[in-house]
């Protein structure tokens, strides 16, 4: 029962109040086109015709009673603050414009207050602020509730606004959140119900800015009842509950196509997956025997190069044993032709005649004791010849290099054959710098953040430069804080990878790599001073090798200006080249993550060279 109580206070209630007076005592628009039946009860009730004078007092701009409303000359009325903040805001001065039926004004026209709609305003203000609304028992609206002017859930979206209660779904038509409880009587009247979270506006026509309820078949669009009038006059035109249906069944008679299309899809998906899985597991053995025979050719390679070495050592030795006896006798024997030469030299320099015939005699006795130089016949030797052994190493790499070019060329047709020919494998030719930067090849940057203070760093990253003053960086874990280093961005765990460095005439440096987690911070973290790194390096024109403080001494001929650096991870080695031959290797364990690293301890410049392949 619906219970309508006079207020002791007159109080002129706002929009809510309104709402709610049109809520208990219309029947939304929603459910009269969605139920023709009761069209025609709903349009004799005297509270349909309130709800609609309702909706035609209230400004389409503020969605408010009017506020002193205004007509336009197209008909079309307005609060007169809401048209003229619609004309301030405008962006383009096309005139102006009906915020409703989009009509033009080339200028603004003369505002006139509609007299009727504004007393029609302030009659319904005046009733409403003689009435005030509490619902005892049942709710005619809302079910078994009393709802009061003004409850409302403190603008929450997730409680009930009649009890506060938490909300179940959203009513369009009341634009209202309700519990369980009282959805009851929404569904009852066939109300479109929505979850929570739905935005109202979303359901409403973007023109009219009323509930969207039928769908155009021809420009399948939705639409309202007011769009009805318009473009879609002549449309077929269906509820969207029926669209809905029939949007269904279609899709419904396609699923089953779909269905079988997706098995079908997925079963040469598991295909594919099972060839890549096979792929990566023959690639992986073919890759583990090629790296067992690369390991057999350079143990083969190894091996004849020291036998030869200890060949040529042990003739050096045999050749300069007999060359020094030779030696030995030469030098007496120039030794010998010396003090002769002396004896004559003093017997000549006597002018004295007499004095000269009386010491005559002495002295051929004396040359005649002398040995004769003639006496000693130098026996040529035989020449080191290698020729042969070399001729062998020669035919080595040539058929490598025809291998490698027949790989680079395309697919070898049948690898297992190739695997019977350790002979030709490649490996070898890996140790050849133009084929390392072919293949192999990597264009390094250097990590800014790990620069020392006391170098600067290139703009393409490239560059490292010896200032000798402390450069202004920010503080960073991986900065260098004793020495002038920096390592690269680029880290390296796996596979094969070659670059070169170029010193310029930098007259001390070092160069190599170190482990990723190596200390930045203190004088144990110089390159090649620790487990961690390995280094190559330049100090007064002297080269070295250094690995955990370990110094090995290396001849460079010449003053070269770039070096070159082969790493392979799986090998766990690092080969360092200068002027295309082979200075150093350093073997450790690289499977770890390793960086490259360049340190300039004074004044000059060192480089990473770009690389292309």
């Amino acid at each position: 029962m619906l219970v309508i109580h006079q207020n002791k206070q007159q109080k002129r209630p706002g929009k809510t109040s309104l709402r709610k007076l049109a809520e208990v005592s219309i029947q939304p628009c929603f459910t009269l086109f969605s139920h023709p039946k009761e069209m025609a009860t709903s349009s004799s009730s005297s509270s349909s015709d309130i709800g609609v004078i309702l909706n035609e007092l209230t400004c389409p701009v503020c969605s408010e009673l009017y506020k002193e409303p205004t007509a336009l000359p197209c008909g079309h009325s307005f609060c007169r603050v809401c048209i003229e903040k619609s004309w301030e805001n405008r962006e383009e001065d096309t005139g102006c414009v009906c915020p409703n039926c989009r009509e033009v004004f080339p200028q603004k026209p003369k505002l006139k207050k509609n007299v009727i709609v504004a007393n029609l305003v302030e009659n319904m203000k005046l009733k409403e602020g003689k009435v005030g609304l509490e619902v005892e028992g049942q709710d005619a609206e809302h079910g078994d509730v009393n709802v009061k002017e003004g409850m409302k859930s403190g603008g929450s979206e997730s409680y009930c606004e009649l009890c506060n209660g938490e909300a179940a779904k959203r009513c369009v038509p009341c634009e209202i959140l309700c519990c369980e409880k009282h959805l009851k009587l929404h569904q009852q009247k066939g109300h479109k119900l929505v979850d929570p979270g739905v935005k109202i506006e979303e359901l409403r026509c973007i023109e009219h800015g009323k509930p969207i309820l039928l769908y155009c078949k021809d420009d399948e669009s939705l639409m309202c009842i007011t769009c009805t009038g318009g473009e879609h006059q002549d449309h077929k035109i269906v509820g969207v509950e029926i669209a809905h249906a029939e949007l269904r069944d279609v899709l419904a008679a396609k699923y089953p196509h779909v269905s079988k299309s997706m098995r079908s899809v997925a079963s040469k998906l598991r295909q594919v997956q099972k060839e890549e899985e096979k792929t990566e597991n023959c690639s992986r053995d073919a890759e583990d025997s090629l790296e067992e025979k690369r390991r057999l050719v350079c143990q083969f390679v190894n091996e004849s190069v020291d036998l030869m070495k200890s060949e040529i050592n042990k003739r050096k030795m045999e050749k300069l044993s007999l060359l020094g006896k030779q030696r030995e006798k030469l030098e007496q024997q120039m030794e010998d032709l010396r003090q002769r030469k002396s004896t004559m030299d003093t017997a000549l320099q006597d002018l004295e005649a007499i004095s000269f015939l009386q010491g005559s005699k002495d002295l051929l006795k004396r040359l005649e004791t002398m040995s004769d130089f003639n006496s000693v016949k130098r026996t040529p030797l035989p020449v080191l010849d290698f020729s042969k052994e070399e001729k062998n190493l020669d035919k080595l790499v040539t058929l490598n290099k025809n291998f490698l070019e027949k790989i680079q060329k395309g697919p070898v047709e049948h690898p297992e054959k190739v695997e019977e020919a350790p002979v030709e494998h490649p490996e070898k030719v890996e140790l050849d710098q133009n084929n390392l930067r072919r293949l192999y090849g990597r264009s390094l940057s250097l990590d800014p953040n790990s620069a020392h203070r006391r170098i600067k760093i290139s703009r393409d990253l490239r560059t490292v430069t010896g200032t000798g003053t402390r450069n202004h960086y920010p503080e960073h874990p991986d900065r260098f804080d004793c020495l002038d280093q920096v390592v690269s961005r680029d880290c390296f765990s796996s596979g094969r990878h070659y670059w070169e460095v170029d010193v310029g005439s930098s007259c001390w440096w070092g160069i190599g790599i170190c482990l990723n987690s190596m200390g930045r911070k203190g004088g144990k973290s110089g390159l090649g001073m620790n487990p961690e790194s390995w280094c190559l390096s330049k100090c007064n024109n002297k080269f070295s090798a250094f690995h955990n403080k370990q110094r090995t001494s290396l001849s460079v001929p010449g003053d070269h200006e770039r070096f070159g650096f082969f790493l392979d991870c799986e090998a766990g080695e690092l080969t360092c080249f200068g002027d295309s031959r082979v200075l150093h290797v350093f073997r450790g364990n690289f499977t770890d993550p390793v960086k490259p690293a360049i340190g300039v301890y004074v004044d000059g410049s060192v480089h990473f060279v770009h690389l292309v392949k």
